[in-house]
């Protein structure tokens, strides 16, 4: 039984923001600068009522109010509480400068109310209808010569802007260690929906020097500011030139800091400026951002821009310093295929970097179809099939393995670095911070991993901590199958578990390591291996690569195996299409359903049904199918028939013309009707480009022209179904002769 929701009183907003200026000015009063200290004085000489009013303006979107907006009944009448509010300087009166932000806020009928002041002061009537939506009446506005100030002292309301925003998200930063708009996360914790607190209860400043707190405020507003340019450049992208070097002009005035977080930070900032400079074809302020942002990827950039400007002697040096001393895995990886494809080809043709020898070397395992779009269940079932235990794994099982291992230093030790009750992930895993703080322990702990109680050791762990909400792994039933057989046959080097080197790595550069772990884990006896597997058309990534060297290197064997789909000749599908209301799943129904049974190209059985889509059918959709209103009246709805089609569908895989559409749109109905619906799919328009390419057109009324396809009736489900079955057999032919 749910335990009821909680009430909260009237004033708990105000309650919360008390609570988080307590908690900033304990922790934070060494690094507080002038204005937040003067901004928390202020707040705290006001009335209650007038501090409750500004909490209230403080929690909702914008920052400007109409008087009319602000009536609540447990704080009373706000006009002497806003001139409180003003003296104080939270507020100030609607300035030229607040316009754009006021016409956001504005209703259409105070709108229209300056739209009918404006009038009084123009030569012309203006053309304009009260029944015109409001951004056509809004266009209309912004180019009326007048002074919309004045006209805006006219309305009966008043309209008031919030002040001292930095000040204020300034101490929002210190608490939260980001740029935060409101308190949610207090509610949703007295309302019982969000746990914190649960892993200590004391907690030590995220920043201890002011120099360090301010950059790290600035790198957090400049994130989307960032984003803000990005758009802005789409609009005006003749101003490229201009705002970007102002911003290299502020990167330059960033201070490179000791702390390895807040580099990492730095960096990043520098990267996506980087990036939008190469985006508006800036090369040479590319390298200038690129340089002041550290490591990889930028290294990257840095090189293909180099090699674009033909200026290979550079590119070659800088090449040689990333392979003698490479920030990271995937840095090396880069250089090391960059180098070999553009400077080691003439002296070697043979030779393959790392990179594309791993790809060479990888098997070609052959998966039954019916595990299309599900290639990680498909390479399951095979090695099930061989006496293999096999978990789908991917990057949770090594977090988890390090959250569990370093459960206390990461959660519970007095120093962990947790800054406020509610953060689940420690601020110092980022650029390194973590292993600098507790290198002695994590190395004494990664020792203890070859002891022969470590797997006790780790359920230990498990078993008292099992389900605590975290950021950096889920739980899952069957977490413990797959990590103590990890410890107890993970390959021992020296006398030391392989998984050291593994775990070292995470903690020393948590958001380089913390993912492209191989998909599946495989146990046999005592032995244990990893799998990446690539279906058709998957991409490898760079990061999945360097963690299957990785692991290679430390002792595991780890594999990539690329997937071909084996083709059953007697396989049985069934060929699907759709009539609806109109495209979208989630909203539209099914009017139509036809399928036919298929199996060795002969048609077994057919399935073929009007629906009441219990809504009307917009003409339109009438028009194209010939479905009628009237004509479904009668008919069953999907939920009459939803268990017959289950039976239909049994055992085969789903087929339609855009599969996409057809597969979406039962699978919603099913939905509604709370019943499960998963199958292999398989497309004839992906299909038919890939075995007959250079077509004008893979419509199923052009392709049935093309190859002499009966089509009659077309968007009517059966008929289309049908002529899909012969598309079918086309794809199949081709499909039979390449295995």
């Amino acid at each position: 039984m749910a335990s009821p929701r909680k009430d909260l009183d009237t004033g708990y907003y105000l309650q919360h923001f008390n609570e988080l200026l307590q908690f900033v000015t304990q922790h934070y009063q060494p690094v507080l600068n002038a204005d937040s200290r003067g901004f928390i004085s202020d707040f705290h000489q006001l009335s209650h009522s007038a501090q409750q009013l500004l909490v209230r303006m403080l929690n909702r979107k914008g920052r400007v109010f109409a008087d009319t907006e602000l009536n609540y009944a447990e704080i009373g009448a706000c006009a002497p509480l806003l001139d409180e509010l003003a003296r104080a300087g939270f507020i100030a009166p609607l300035m030229a400068d607040d316009l754009a932000d006021f016409w956001l806020r504005l209703t259409k009928d105070t709108l229209w109310q300056l739209l009918q002041l404006a009038q009084a002061e123009l030569p012309k009537p203006l053309s304009v209808k009260k029944s015109q939506t409001k951004p056509q009446l809004l266009g209309t506005a912004l180019t009326l010569p007048v002074n919309w100030l004045d006209l805006i002292d006219q309305l009966p309301q008043r309209y008031v802007v919030l002040q001292r925003h930095d000040a204020l998200n300034y101490i929002y930063f210190l608490y939260f260690g980001r740029i935060e708009a409101n308190l949610s996360l207090f509610t949703l914790r007295d309302l019982g929906i969000r746990q914190s607190g649960q892993f200590k209860q004391q907690f030590r400043p995220r920043f201890t020097q002011a120099q360090q707190a301010q950059l790290a405020y600035q790198l957090a507003k400049a994130k989307p500011a960032i984003i803000a340019l990005a758009r802005q450049l789409k609009q005006q992208p003749e101003q490229a030139q201009t705002i970007l070097s102002q911003w290299l002009d502020e990167v330059e005035n960033w201070p490179v800091p000791d702390d390895a977080a807040l580099l990492l930070k730095r960096s990043e900032r520098c990267y996506q400026l980087g990036k939008l400079a190469e985006q508006y074809l800036l090369s040479d302020l590319a390298i200038a951002f690129y340089r002041h942002s550290n490591g990889f990827p930028a290294s990257e950039r840095l090189i293909r821009l180099y090699w674009q400007q033909d200026d290979s002697a550079l590119c070659r040096q800088y090449l040689q310093q990333l392979l003698d001393d490479p920030s990271c895995d995937e840095e090396w990886l880069f250089a090391d295929d960059f180098f070999q494809r553009k400077f080691a080809a003439s002296a070697s043709k043979t030779k393959r970097s790392q990179l594309t020898q791993l790809l060479h070397d990888a098997p070609l395992v052959g998966i039954d179809e019916l595990y299309l779009g599900k290639a990680e269940q498909g390479l399951i079932a095979h090695y099930a099939a061989r006496g293999y235990t096999a978990f789908h794994t991917e990057n949770n099982l090594w977090l988890a393995l390090f959250g569990l291992w370093f459960w206390h230093e990461l959660f519970e030790h007095d120093d962990s670095a947790l800054h406020n009750p509610f953060e689940r992930r420690p601020r110092n895993l980022a650029g390194g911070g973590f292993y600098q703080q507790f290198k002695s322990e994590i190395e004494h702990k990664l020792n203890q991993l070859a002891d022969p109680g470590a797997a006790a050791t780790l359920l230990s762990g498990l078993t008292a901590h099992y389900g605590k909400a975290n950021s950096l792994f889920y739980w899952h039933s069957d977490l413990a199958q797959q990590l103590l057989p990890l410890l107890q046959h993970a390959p021992k080097v020296e006398g030391k578990s392989s998984l050291a080197p593994i775990l070292r790595a995470m903690a020393q550069d948590f958001a380089r390591h913390s993912s492209g772990y191989p998909d599946l884990l495989l146990i046999k006896e005592e032995a244990i291996e990893f799998i990446e597997v690539k279906a058709p058309g998957d991409k490898i990534q760079r990061h999945q690569l360097a963690r299957l060297l990785a692991l290679q290197n430390a002792g595991f064997t780890a594999r990539i195996e690329k997937l071909q789909w084996i083709v059953d000749p007697n396989r049985l599908y069934v060929v699907l299409d759709v009539e609806t209301t109109g495209g979208k799943a989630g909203s539209d129904r099914v009017i139509e359903i036809g399928a036919v049974k298929v199996q060795g190209g002969e048609v077994l059985d057919t399935f073929s049904t009007l629906l009441n889509p219990q809504r009307h059918i917009p003409p339109f959709i009438s028009r194209l199918t010939g479905i009628s209103n009237s004509m479904v009246s009668d008919a069953p709805t999907f939920a009459d028939i939803a268990n017959q089609l289950s039976a239909f569908l049994q055992g085969a895989v789903f087929v339609a013309h855009n599969a996409k559409f057809d597969y979406g749109f039962i699978r919603a109905e099913f939905a509604r009707c709370e019943m499960p619906f998963d199958m292999p799919q398989l497309c004839t328009v992906v299909n038919m480009r890939r075995y007959y390419p250079g077509l004008q057109s893979y419509s199923l009324g052009k392709l049935c022209a093309e190859f002499g396809i009966k089509l009659t009736n077309h968007h009517r489900a059966l008929a289309d179904a049908t002529a899909t079955v012969e598309l079918l057999k086309l794809i199949n032919a081709k499909r039979c002769t390449a295995q």
